[in-house]
């Protein structure tokens, strides 16, 4: 991998809040990740911003490094950038929160930064061609405070878009900011920060979801179910009066508003675990995933519309449905499910029917019997899969198992098990332990070695919950 650090993008000041003033232009710098050895003329651009509440963070953080390295393996350029932080007179949010101005004009400080780095790649891109970026392609992401920065920018029009945020774009040179390059390298008004790809939400948010509008650009989210720092629904910024949305709700305003997207919730989760490994790991996995269709300038092979699913009351089994809009070289639709929202396994494989109108499917899953989560591969003709949101279903709670037959003289079939693999273990009258096995659906006990009498059977979930008990007579 080759690396080139500290290369300058930008000037731009920092405002003294308390003294009312603008201290001297400060050095942008960011730092470029790339493919070693690639000889492609052409590659995309991930432009990543470090988290930190606009107080503090460096470009050189751990998760930003790993992440930018992740994807210049990947084929990508990955840069990650600085962006002007709250000056020193404001130490803590808790200053912050006395005037909330102030942290908005931040945001849209750190914003025109964003926008200024991408001039700066567009630029190089029609001249020297340094870093042999298509700037057709460029990706924005970040965490955090990052994160809410590459939202602003990608998903902000006008000015005029959201009434909160409009006088610090009016003061801070409006929609394309005033960060720039010194003279005689102005960037401004040459290039622009618009067309953006894609963006890689971690653990960021918007102050209003009227910004997220149909044709804005695709959007990967991770965050935490139980962040308080960027609520994953809807409140306010940890130690601040700012309101914001988080991945929870930005995920069904992009499907409403029919832009492509994807959200990895991580179950219980605090604001750093989606970049805590090995859950940072799936994470760019995913997101990689996710971009690479809309790098290759395919169409996806499925419009997914609706992706739900239920559990009966009466008996506790749990089906999922899903409606697609239009299949185009669809192949298959692979069905995961996991007991923590984290690691999925297969449950099942459902044909394509690979209809251009799109289609209507259904799977059976089986007796739930505690909280699961699921999601649809969907697999292309070519071998390339893009996955749906998560559905989190609640179970019944353990139930009766069913074995036959019994008694028995070998084979015993467990069923009545919950989606997901189960294990079984066989107990004497003295309480050894005398066989096991594991199943998805069903487990198979073998019991011809053991010597007549009576067994206790337990099972339990992939996660190690109890399922259930059951008497094994062996004649």
């Amino acid at each position: 991998m080759k690396t080139t650090p500290d290369v300058v993008f930008g000037y731009n000041t920092v405002r003294n809040y308390a003294a009312g003033s603008e201290g001297p232009a400060m050095a942008l710098r960011l730092d470029v990740y790339e493919p070693q050895g690639d000889v492609a003329q052409q590659r995309p651009l991930l432009l990543f911003a470090f988290g930190g509440a606009f107080l503090s963070g460096a470009r050189t953080d751990a998760e930003v490094v790993s992440i930018c390295q992740s994807f210049a393996r990947k084929g990508y350029v990955a840069a990650a950038i600085d962006y002007r932080l709250l000056n020193t007179s404001f130490p803590n949010l808790a200053a912050v929160a006395a005037n909330q101005a102030n942290l908005v004009d931040e945001i849209i400080r750190a914003a025109a930064d964003m926008k200024a780095a991408v001039r700066y790649f567009k630029h190089d891109a029609a001249t020297t061609n340094t870093y042999h970026i298509d700037p057709t392609h460029i990706f924005l992401g970040g965490y955090s405070a990052g994160a809410i920065t590459a939202l602003q920018v990608a998903y902000t029009e006008s000015v005029n878009d959201n009434p909160i945020t409009t006088t610090a774009y009016n003061a801070n040179g409006g929609l394309e900011g005033n960060t720039d390059l010194q003279s005689p390298d102005n960037l401004l008004p040459a290039y622009n920060a618009s067309g953006i790809a894609g963006v890689l939400n971690i653990a960021g948010g918007v102050n209003s979801l009227s910004i997220v509008n149909a044709g804005n650009p695709p959007l990967y989210s991770a965050q935490g179910t139980a962040d308080t720092t960027v609520p994953y629904d809807r409140g306010t910024i940890q130690g601040t009066q700012f309101t914001i949305y988080g991945s929870g709700q930005l995920q069904p305003q992009a499907t409403t508003e029919g832009i492509v997207n994807q959200l990895h919730p991580v179950p219980g989760g605090n604001h750093s675990s989606p970049v805590t490994e090995p859950t940072l790991s799936q994470i760019i996995g995913e997101a990689a995933a996710f971009f690479q269709p809309l790098i290759c300038a395919a169409p996806l092979p499925v419009t997914l519309t609706s992706f739900s699913g239920r559990v009966a009351p009466d008996d506790c089994t749990a089906t999922l449905g899903w409606q697609t809009a239009t299949e185009r070289n669809s192949y298959a639709y692979e069905v995961q499910g996991s007991a923590d929202g984290q690691a999925f396994a297969p449950l099942g494989t459902v044909p394509s029917r690979n209809r251009a109108a799109g289609a209507s499917y259904s799977f059976r899953v089986g007796r739930l019997a505690e909280l699961h989560y699921f999601r649809l591969r969907m697999l292309d003709t070519d071998g390339t899969a893009a996955y749906s949101p998560v559905v989190t279903l609640a179970g019944c709670g353990a139930g009766p198992l069913l074995v036959a037959p019994t008694p028995t003289r070998d084979l015993a079939t467990v069923s009545g098990l919950p989606a997901g693999r189960c294990l079984g273990v066989l107990y004497s009258a003295t309480g050894q332990i005398v066989a096991q096995a594991s199943g998805t659906t069903t487990i198979s006990l073998r019991l011809g070695s053991l010597p007549p009498g009576i067994y206790l059977l337990k099972v339990q979930s992939e996660g190690g919950a109890a399922v259930g008990t059951a008497k094994v007579v062996k004649e």
